[in-house]
Formats: structure tokens, C-alpha cells, sequence
């Protein structure tokens, strides 16, 4: 590091180190790092602002998202770079709390154009591979067979051999620290006799004791001060000062441990190696190392550290002691107002430990297990489910420890995990609707997602089983009592009672508070698209995540957007879909989550790849368990089959959708079966789906479902009646449905060249040409392109260019665009204003263009 910072002047260098002692404490090596850029908090925007000062714990309020305090973070680099380049240099990030990683790792993947830096350093350890994941490493190899040989020589005490020196470098792998220190221990005859002998290389294991041999050679005081030092960890002179005197020992006691080098005293205490510090706790016995702690903890508590203090007090007892536990959980709760939820995890499961009552440690492992999971560490929630004795929890707990299984099921795209589910939360919800009505009625709402996420393959309950609980819990006027009573409604009752009730549903969502939809996004599209409104869908999930972004909960944009990518899908607009993955891609990115839980097959179908590649990734996704996003895969494919002319193969996958539909992801493929088995001569099949969706369409108000109606109507009419049919479908679809308004065009264009008249056949099929194009909807492109060709003429490319903006800066692009100012634009996307700055200069080279206004009306024509 000291490298990477050499010959920068002018650079502001920020520096921490991870503490073991406060690793614990969330957000302390952010606020240790962040300190000196006091100045600048009041220049960021209110939420950061907000976010920042209670991560640190000097304001109250809800606990921040840890991204919004990262994009808080980023921004205060920035900020500070504005005036002077500025690094940010963290030492030993295996000892950080995990919540100053996570943020750290947020900065350093979201810098791009600020004039700062971060620079870390850390030895292999999980919890920084999980907070500094996607970030770019460099991982440090050993020196050299000439360059470690050199080191060794060079500090040996005598003439070492060059031969034994490289021997040394091939035991050690060249790490160079283990070279000094064997110089350092051992000299150069030591050395020689040992490598002639083959004996044991002291690194290690080994090298740890020789240390212990050489501690021992110390006076008890110097040996005891330097526990004292070993156990604090952090440097603290003040804290090893106060607890030596707390236990007789002499201040000057360190004197004979720095005369051998052990360890270095000024401002802070430094040992010179860790393995010396590891040498000196290890040599100790448990009493001495206890009571050390316990000094330490109590002059924590004195200057009103408690978490610290807690951290000490755990480790100075050796059985179980509710005093300290209690400490511990208050600990847990001061990480946790801080939006500390993995500090918070870790805590709860220590003071779980160190409770003597059962009942105790159960009620402390759920609490665990839940701030575990809300931190997306839904591995580590299940372990701390391991240690629950059910028997001594009361019916909230077992209740809230089944949410936990079924959530963790989810976040973990475990197949057998995600098909139960459903029968877990159903049970959570009955265990709780007595004592905790509010909470069962939430449970039922995950339960919900969890079935529109298995769908059919939901196994202990079904979607039935759902719907009578869901409306047993819908008595109220509030929000939550709404959206139950409908979704129950759609599921138990006929379609024309139920859509009453959905309409109201929509449009309490619609008049829900800003901050209130966010809780409901999920939930959304279910009762919209039951409806067959997907504008209010779209509208609802957009504002979802603009609410979400503003929060911060970027994990909750991640899965609306993925949700938006489904819905524009749904309704024939692939290349919005996969506009919206791309953004849900690159929140991953910004989060460290690079890979998805499930592939989105049906946007693959609908970009043109291979029909058996998609097949075979669909049937992957049915069998993770994720039946939703299966039956929407299938549909994709059967719509693709319909474009290329397979009706025989797309009315047999169509059916069974149809015939046996779930929630959302396939009764509204029902105008595509009618296609099918219209023009694969099972007409009576095609009559059936007609009449059902007469009834949606009738029920519903929908004028989309009118228009697929209508287009299915002029499939089965009789010549005199298709063509004012397909007129209706058109003029009903062409608006939001673009993508099945051009294909009743397409409809349209190919009746009118069967009955010869090619030039308003022309006219339709050209206009479906363009919008499949511009929708991105290859297949049913190059039907209409052949259908064009069969009239006797080419196709007219009037497709626009496309640009060659990446997805990032085509984002930055289309928000600009419609006003939004960069400061509104870096908080959207969560990056810094310098980079949206950066992103439009080169948007504007790319587009050759040189004003906002030129850009609206760039992306203007392209809509148009």
C-alpha cells in the first residue's frame, strides 16, 4: 500500500485499519475513515446525509439501507476530491465490521469518475470476499527465487548461502515477511544446520513457538502488559494503560518487550508481527486472559463504549451469564438502529451462547436468524435455526422462524427450499393470527409471492388453501385487507364476482402513499394483471422503484425490475424487457451480486435464440423450483411458435397454461391459444378459449382484453365480419400494446393478401414490420418481412439506427432526457453526479449531439 501511495503528491490520504475488537460495531471503520470529511456531509442530499449520521450513531432515525449509505459515502469522496485528489487506505479489512466492508465494497465497485480511490487490504477471509465482491484484486504472490534470496541474505546475521536462501524462498513461497522474520529469529549458521538437517521450517505454527519460547524469557510484567496489549487489539495506549493499572501492572512494564522488538509504543501499540500477538494470547492461560478482558470491558464501560464493552464481556466468562448476554443484546440493538444487520446477527448469536435459560437462546437465535436474512445472509440464518428448540418458543417465534426457512429457501434458490415455501408461511400465518393478527396477515402476502414463484409446484399447500386464509384476514379498510380480499376473491370465486374487487384493489395501490407502495411491490401484478391492465402494472412497479431507489433498498429495485422486465413481456415489448434486465444486471453489479438467482428463458425466446437452448434452459428453471418464471419461459416459446408457423406445436404447449391456469403467468395466454388452434384445425378448442375470454373481456373493462377479443374474433369470423374485427383490435391495442396491436396488423395484412388485395395488405403488414423491429421482436419480424416479400414487393427498412450507448449510459441517457438534473440522476442510479457528468459527455460524442434538448428529441423520434 505504502507503494501504491508513493510519489502522489497532493493526494489527501484517509487511513484505517480493521480492529478485531470492533469488529462488531457497525459502520466503525467507515466513521473512523470518514471522520476528516466532516465538512462535507452537509453538501450531500438529505437522505445521505440522513443515512450517514446514523450509521455513525449521532442521529436517530430508521435505520438506513446499507447501499444509501455506500451512494452517501461515494458521494462524500467525491465531494472531497473536488478539492483534493483523495484516497481511502483500510489495513487489515479481515478484522472490519461487515458493514463498513459492504459499504467500502459499494464505493470502490460504483467509482468511475471522482478523483478519489479506495485501497484495501486484507488476508483471505469469507466475509471480506462477500463485501468486496466484484471489486477488482490484486492478490499478492511471494517473491521471487533472486528476490527473496536476496532479502534473506541481506538480513541474515552472517554469510548465508545462496543455494540454502533459495531453499528458504521455496519453503516460505517467497513471503517475504516469513523471510524477515526467519532472519530475524534465527541466524545464518541456525539456518544452514536446519536446511542441511531437513528439519521443520519455523514459519507458522512454528514460528509462533519460538515466540512463546522467547515470552517466556520475559519478567511476568512485561508478559502480562503485553496480554493486556494483545487482548485490546486495537492499539489503544489509553485502554492498555487503564487496564494494567486496573491489574498491577507496571506502565512501564512494556520496556523489555520493545527491547526485543516485540512491539512498538508511541502514539498506538503495534506488534511487530501478528503471529507475536497470536504467541502471546495463546501462551496465556484462560483465567489471565479473562481477567484481562475484564478489565478491558470495564474501562470500555466507563467511557461508554458498550459495544466494546460487550465485545470483552463475552470473552471474559467462560459459562453461560445472562449479565453479560443482556449486554450483548443491547449491543445488537444499537448495531441494529444503526442498520448494522449483520453486527446485529452476529451479537444476538453470541448472546444466544452465553443465555443459561432455553427459551433464551432460542427467542436470541431467531432474532439472529432474522437480522441475518434482512442482510441477505440467508445461509447464516439457517444455521442460527439450528440452534432453536421449537418446543420452548410460543407461536410468534415458531411462526417468525418458519418465515425465516421459507425466505431463506427463496434468497438461496434452494429447489426444495422454494416448493415448500408456501406451506411454511401459510403455517407461520396461522401460528401468529391470534396473538399477532398484523404480522399473519404480512405472512400471508409473502405467501403469496412464494406462490406466484412456484406456482403449480408449490408442495404441502396450494394456492387454495392460500386464498381461504387470505380472506379469513381481510376484514379492514386498509390496504393490506384490499389486496387480500381481491386476490382471494380472483382465486376462489367467478371471474365476474372477483373483478370488482381487483378494481378496487388497483386503485387503492394506485392512491397509496409514496412510501407505502414500496411494501407492496411484489404484489402488484397480480390483481393488474388479473385485470388484464398492464399500464397499471408498468405504473405501479415503476413508482415502486423509484420509491425503493430513493430508500436505497436496491435489493427490492432488483426484483421490481426483473418483475417490469416480466410485464413488458407479457404485453410484446421485448427490448423494454430486456432494458429493464439490464438495469437489474446492473444494480447486481453495483451490490456485488453478479449472478442471477433464475435465468429469464422467455426474453431469451423472444430475442431469437435457438428454440432448443431455451427449452433446455427452461426445463433447468423448472426443475430449481421456480414455476413461475417456467410457465412464462413456455408461453415465450409458444408465442415464438406461433410467429414461425408451428401452430400444431405451440396449441399442445399452450394447453396445458390455459387449461390449468395459476395467478398471473398464463390465463392471458389465452388469445395465443385461440391462434394456435385456430390455424391448427382444432376449431372447436379455439371456440372454448373464445368464449372464456368474451367473459374476461366483458368483466374486466380491459380495453386491452377487448382488443385481443377482437383480434380473436376476426380469427374465426366468416370474411364479411374479420375484416371490421381486426379494425377494432387495432385501434383498441395499438397505444400500450404496441407489440399485439402490430400483430393484429400482421393478422390483418395477411387476410387482406389471402382475399388479393396486396396493396392494403402492404400498407398493415409494413407498419407490423416496423413496430416488431423497433420492439425487438425478431421472429415475428421476419414473418412479416416473408409476408411482405409473398405481396411482390421488399420490405422498406424504416427501422431507426439503433445507438451504440451502453446500458449504464443509455439509463443516464433516457433520465436526462426527461429532465431529471444530475445530482436526480446520480441518486437514481446510485452513482456519483461526476460520473453521470462523465456518462452524458459521452453520450453526447456517441449521439453527436451537444444539448439535453437535442437528446429529448433524440429519444423522442425513437419512440415515435
Amino acid at each position: 500500500m505504502e507503494a501504491a501511495l508513493r510519489d502522489q503528491p497532493g493526494l489527501r490520504v484517509l487511513r484505517t485499519q480493521g480492529v478485531e475488537v470492533e469488529s462488531t460495531i457497525a459502520y466503525g471503520a467507515l466513521q473512523r475513515l470518514g471522520r476528516p470529511l466532516i465538512e462535507y456531509v452537509d453538501e450531500l442530499p438529505p437522505a445521505q446525509q440522513t443515512a450517514l449520521r446514523i450509521a455513525a450513531g449521532v442521529q436517530q432515525g430508521p435505520p438506513p439501507q446499507p447501499a444509501l449509505v455506500g451512494l452517501g459515502f461515494l458521494n462524500l469522496l467525491a465531494r472531497a476530491g473536488m478539492d483534493q485528489p483523495t484516497a481511502c487506505v483500510v489495513d487489515d479489512a479481515q478484522h472490519a465490521d461487515a458493514e463498513s466492508l459492504l459499504a467500502l465494497g459499494f464505493v470502490a465497485r460504483r467509482i468511475a469518475a471522482e478523483r478519489a480511490c479506495v485501497v484495501i487490504a486484507a488476508r483471505s477471509d469469507e466475509t471480506v470476499q462477500s463485501g468486496l465482491a466484484g471489486v477488482a484484486r490484486l492478490e499478492l504472490g511471494g517473491l521471487d527465487r533472486d528476490a527473496g534470496s536476496a532479502l534473506l541474505r541481506g538480513a541474515a546475521r552472517g554469510l548465508l548461502d545462496p543455494t540454502v536462501a533459495a531453499d528458504y524462498v521455496s519453503y516460505t513461497a517467497g513471503n517475504p515477511l516469513a523471510l524477515r522474520e526467519l532472519a530475524i529469529e534465527w541466524s545464518a549458521a541456525e539456518l544452514t544446520s536446519t536446511a542441511i538437517a531437513h528439519s521443520p521450517i519455523p514459519i507458522g505454527r512454528r514460528l509462533e513457538q519460538i515466540y512463546a519460547r522467547r515470552l517466556r524469557e520475559l519478567p511476568e510484567a512485561s508478559r502480562r502488559w503485553l496480554l493486556i496489549a494483545a487482548v485490546e487489539s486495537s492499539g489503544d495506549v489509553a485502554a492498555v494503560n487503564a487496564a494494567a493499572e486496573a491489574l498491577g501492572v507496571p506502565l512501564d512494564a512494556s520496556g523489555d518487550a520493545e527491547r526485543i522488538d516485540f512491539v512498538h509504543v508511541r502514539d498506538t501499540i503495534r506488534f511487530r508481527h501478528p503471529l507475536i500477538r497470536s504467541a502471546v494470547y495463546a501462551a496465556a492461560i484462560g483465567a489471565d486472559r479473562r481477567s484481562v478482558h475484564r478489565a478491558l470491558s470495564d474501562h470500555a464501560r466507563a467511557r461508554n463504549q458498550l459495544e466494546v464493552a460487550a465485545y470483552h464481556a463475552a470473552a471474559s466468562v467462560d459459562r453461560p451469564d445472562d449479565d453479560v448476554a443482556a449486554e450483548l443484546v443491547a449491543a445488537a440493538d444499537a448495531a441494529g438502529a444503526r442498520g448494522g444487520m449483520l453486527s446485529r446477527a452476529h451479537l444476538l448469536a453470541r448472546a444466544s451462547g452465553l443465555s443459561t435459560a432455553v427459551a433464551d437462546r432460542s427467542e436470541r437465535s431467531v432474532g439472529a436468524a432474522e437480522a441475518a436474512l434482512s442482510a441477505g445472509a440467508a445461509q447464516l440464518a439457517l444455521q442460527q435455526l439450528d440452534r432453536v428448540d421449537d418446543s420452548t418458543l410460543n407461536d410468534v417465534s415458531r411462526g417468525r422462524k418458519l418465515i425465516v426457512e421459507a425466505m431463506a429457501g427463496l434468497f438461496l434458490s434452494d429447489p426444495e427450499g422454494l416448493r415448500g415455501g408456501l406451506a411454511k408461511l401459510i403455517q407461520a400465518a396461522d401460528l401468529m393470527s391470534e396473538l399477532a393478527p398484523e404480522h399473519a396477515r404480512r405472512t400471508l402476502l409473502l405467501a403469496l409471492n412464494s406462490a406466484t414463484v412456484t406456482e403449480e409446484q408449490a408442495v404441502g399447500a396450494d394456492v387454495r388453501e392460500l386464498a381461504v386464509r387470505m380472506r379469513a384476514a381481510s376484514e379492514g379498510e386498509d390496504l393490506t385487507s384490499v389486496l387480500l380480499r381481491a386476490v382471494s376473491s380472483f382465486i376462489l370465486d367467478d371471474y365476474g364476482d372477483a373483478a370488482p374487487l381487483l378494481r378496487e384493489a388497483v386503485v387503492a395501490l394506485r392512491g397509496a402513499a409514496g412510501e407505502e407502495l414500496p411494501d407492496f411491490g411484489f404484489y402488484v401484478t397480480v390483481p393488474c394483471v388479473a385485470l388484464w391492465d398492464w399500464d397499471a402494472a408498468a405504473e405501479l412497479l415503476r413508482r415502486a422503484v423509484r420509491e425503493s431507489r430513493d430508500a436505497g433498498a436496491l435489493r427490492d429495485v432488483d426484483a421490481c425490475l426483473w418483475i417490469l422486465s416480466a410485464v413488458e413481456m407479457s404485453r410484446m415489448n421485448p427490448r423494454a424487457a430486456a432494458e429493464y434486465v439490464d438495469q437489474s444486471a446492473e444494480l447486481r453489479r453495483a451490490l456485488g451480486a453478479i449472478d442471477e438467482q433464475a435465468v429469464n428463458a422467455g426474453l431469451l425466446a423472444w430475442q431469437g435464440t435457438p428454440p432448443a437452448i431455451v427449452e433446455q434452459i427452461t426445463h433447468a428453471v423448472h426443475e430449481g423450483g421456480w414455476g413461475g418464471i417456467s410457465r412464462m419461459a413456455t408461453g415465450a416459446i409458444a408465442i415464438n411458435e406461433i410467429a414461425s408457423g408451428a401452430y400444431e406445436a405451440a396449441f399442445e404447449r399452450l394447453s396445458p397454461l390455459v387449461r390449468h391456469p395459476f395467478l398471473q403467468a398464463s390465463f392471458h395466454h389465452i388469445p395465443e391459444y385461440i391462434e394456435a388452434a385456430a390455424r391448427s384445425g382444432n376449431r372447436s378448442s379455439a371456440q372454448w378459449g373464445l368464449a372464456k375470454l368474451e367473459s374476461y373481456a366483458e368483466a374486466s373493462g380491459s380495453g386491452a382484453a377487448r382488443g385481443l377479443r377482437d383480434r380473436s374474433r376476426a380469427l374465426l369470423a366468416e370474411d364479411e365480419d374479420a375484416e371490421r374485427h381486426y379494425l377494432s383490435a387495432i385501434d383498441a391495442l395499438v397505444g400500450a400494446h404496441r407489440g399485439d396491436g402490430a400483430r393484429a396488423r400482421l393478422l390483418y395484412g395477411e387476410w387482406l393478401r389471402r382475399v388479393r388485395r396486396r396493396a392494403d395488405a402492404r400498407v398493415q403488414l409494413q407498419k407490423a414490420y416496423d413496430t416488431f423491429v423497433d420492439l425487438g421482436a425478431v421472429t415475428f419480424a421476419e414473418r412479416a418481412r416473408r409476408e411482405i416479400q409473398a405481396t411482390g414487393i421488399d420490405v422498406i427498412s424504416g427501422a431507426k439506427p439503433q445507438d451504440t450507448l451502453t446500458s449504464q449510459e443509455r439509463e443516464v441517457a433516457l433520465l436526462a432526457a426527461r429532465g431529471a438534473t444530475n445530482g436526480e440522476i446520480a441518486a437514481s442510479m446510485f452513482i456519483s453526479a461526476n460520473t453521470v457528468d462523465y456518462h452524458l459527455r459521452k453520450v453526447f460524442r456517441k449521439l453527436e449531439i451537444n444539448s439535453r434538448r437535442q437528446l429529448t428529441d433524440h429519444f423522442t423520434d425513437l419512440s415515435s
